[in-house]
């Protein structure tokens, strides 16, 4: 029985799925191009059933109109700049194969002061100038894919401002080369299955994410993934399980997270497995409402070997029991899990979202409902479109993004969010936090208003952090942090379509106030990031 219900759902999801033969990734933050199919979606030109909370996003053909059933990402773009063809692709075989050219791509950044700015894949935390060249190819022939996107990154890596509880020295100038977004995947209808080193975003966030973001460089993992929304007759569904390395590289910035709990720790230099999972439902019923969750384990190398042949408890821990009361981990890991949803108002050209998500397990459903708060962060936002004259837009954003310790936290600690308890290094890859950037157990309060129009985009955007407001102050549990460091930070971005040429970029102005946790001391920083793509 089980079996022909397994069937059934994989025949619905060939034939829903035979127009995705060709689909390629768009990369999670490429050119801001998520924001601008977002915005296509809000404005009813995108297929309600993508809750963009599973990136990177497939595209050609599929993302379909409304009401031009068949029109691809390409047409879509066509309409808004119609000066020449975004992508060129060489089809051979009879349209069996196609050969495509990715941008090329040079990214710079830049830091005055001390480290700032996310979201920025290979880059790291660093003061002082770096840069990432990039390029690539992609090629499908018949159900298999090969996107091959290596980067190249370079960072001064000077020495920053620092005292005992931030940061430490740094190692100087780094050059490194890595993969970057690419993958060799297999297709099956709908789904997908292979190896990648591509960056990963789930949950609905604009600016942040709870669990997966572009703020690290992308690990190595194998992928099941679905590459289209699965339409069934209750809804349609979005979901990938991912497995792979996470890697601690001491020859990176050492410092930037290693002292936020203001107690001396010894960093691990094994490699931690790790496995995660994330599903999404659009009810058929509640149209344009999305729901779904994720949930990641991580544990270190010698605890992953102790688990011999337990193969659920070895490989896909995020099988096992919700609840702790349902049998202890028989080794040390970490868990994360969060629950999300996200509103789309075609008509009003909106949306709203939501993340909540725990960084522990909840013993029984019984320490869930008493203490909920624990060990939680959450996000929410918002976006809204306005329709201009002549096809100009503006475009309204905030988010809240709250990592810092609960209120229960002076009797019931729970470690700043991403770090709880086995795995000292918290949810990182080469030291960089996976999801949320700003930093572990940072507030962040985001709002931004853009003018657009086809590719050109005009923005300026103003942020608040809170640096771990609530952290402990030294070893006594009780003497609570009396000296807080916020940032503002404003800037200005914006990105400018010239023929085969693409160049996007921000610039913001920060202050300090009590920088590192120093009372009176202000500090200014200057972050600048610029990228020049050429599309082939």
């Amino acid at each position: 029985m089980r079996f022909r219900f397994l069937t059934i759902l994989l025949l619905i999801a060939v034939q829903f799925s035979a127009q995705w033969t060709q689909a390629q990734t768009s990369p999670v933050g490429w050119m801001d191009m998520d924001a601008t199919l977002r915005n296509l979606q809000l404005l009813g030109q995108l297929d309600p059933n993508i809750s963009f909370a599973v990136r990177p996003l497939h595209y050609k053909p599929g993302i379909t109109r409304r009401n031009m059933t068949g029109a691809t990402i390409q047409d879509i773009f066509n309409d808004m700049d119609s000066s020449g063809s975004l992508f060129k692709s060489i089809h051979f075989d009879d349209n069996k194969g196609v050969l495509r050219l990715l941008p090329t791509q040079f990214t710079f950044k830049n830091n005055t002061h001390h480290p700032y700015g996310w979201n920025d894949e290979g880059m790291i935390a660093a003061k002082g100038p770096q840069k990432v060249v990039s390029a690539g190819i992609y090629s499908r022939y018949g159900p298999v894919s090969i996107q091959l996107q290596p980067q190249w990154i370079r960072s001064q890596n000077a020495q920053f401002e620092t005292n005992a509880s931030y940061g430490s020295q740094v190692s100087g100038l780094q050059e490194k080369f890595s993969l970057g977004q690419s993958s060799a995947l297999l297709h099956i209808g709908g789904f997908a299955t292979g190896l990648s080193t591509q960056n990963l975003w789930w949950g609905p966030g604009q600016f942040s994410s709870l669990l997966i973001s572009n703020n690290a460089p992308g690990f190595r993992h194998f992928t099941l993934q679905t590459t289209q929304p699965l339409c069934l007759p209750i809804g349609s569904f979005e979901g990938q399980l991912v497995s792979g390395r996470l890697d601690e590289d001491s020859s990176f910035t050492k410092g930037l997270y290693e002292n936020f709990h203001l107690q001396p720790r010894t960093f691990s230099d094994q490699w931690r497995y790790f496995n995660a999972v994330v599903v999404t439902f659009q009810p058929s019923f509640f149209k344009n409402f999305h729901i779904g969750g994720t949930r990641a384990f991580q544990l270190y190398k010698k605890d992953f070997q102790a688990l011999g042949g337990r193969f659920i408890q070895r490989y896909l821990p995020v099988l096992v029991n919700i609840f702790k009361d349902k049998g202890d981990d028989p080794v040390d890991r970490d868990q994360q899990i969060s629950l999300f949803t996200r509103w789309v108002f075609p008509k009003a050209h909106s949306e709203f979202y939501f993340e909540y998500g725990w960084n522990d397990h909840k013993s029984n459903m019984r320490d869930l409902l008493l203490d909920p708060v624990h060990a939680a962060a959450y996000i929410v936002g918002a976006r809204k479109v306005l329709v201009l004259p002549k096809r100009n837009f503006l475009e309204f954003s905030g988010e809240i993004t709250h990592m810092a310790q609960s209120v229960d936290y002076v009797l019931r600690g729970a470690g700043n969010w991403y770090v709880h308890g086995g795995v000292v290094q918290g949810m990182t890859n080469d030291r960089q936090i996976l999801g949320a950037g700003s930093g572990m157990g940072n507030n962040v309060q985001t709002m931004k208003a853009t003018w657009f129009k086809g590719f050109a985009r005009l923005g300026a955007t103003v942020q608040r952090i809170q640096h771990d407001p609530k952290a402990l102050a030294g070893s006594n549990f009780f003497a609570l942090r009396d000296v807080f460091w916020n940032e503002w930070a404003y800037g200005i971005n914006g990105r400018y379509r010239l023929g085969r040429f693409m160049l996007s970029g921000e610039m913001q102005f920060t202050r300090s106030k009590n920088y590192a946790w120093t009372n009176n001391n202000q500090r200014d920083n200057f972050y600048s990031y610029l990228q020049l793509s050429y599309l082939w």
